[in-house]
């Protein structure tokens, strides 16, 4: 059997630490600073594309629609922010 080490200095790992983190802080935004909702998709999808990357590099399916789905919701977050009618 072969056992899998974890190499946290390749690209691919550090790129999928990035994204995390970038979800994780939009996140916080988004629960500490409500008024910034542009900010919070944007992080949001920044991350979610670095997590797509990796999930890629590994052809894991069910990786890859989560992430295509989490960027189409904060695309879609982005699109209402710009829309939106003005009250």
């Amino acid at each position: 059997m072969d056992s899998y080490s974890w190499n946290l200095t390749s690209p691919e790992q550090l790129l999928s630490l990035l994204g995390s983190t970038v979800i994780l802080i939009a996140y916080y935004l988004m629960v500490s600073r409500p008024d910034k909702k542009l900010l919070y998709f944007s992080l949001s999808l920044l991350g979610g594309v670095a997590l797509l990357f990796v999930a890629l590099i590994y052809h894991n399916l069910g990786f890859i629609f989560l992430e295509i789905s989490w960027i189409s919701i904060n695309t879609w977050g982005i699109w209402r922010v710009y829309h939106r009618p003005d009250t």
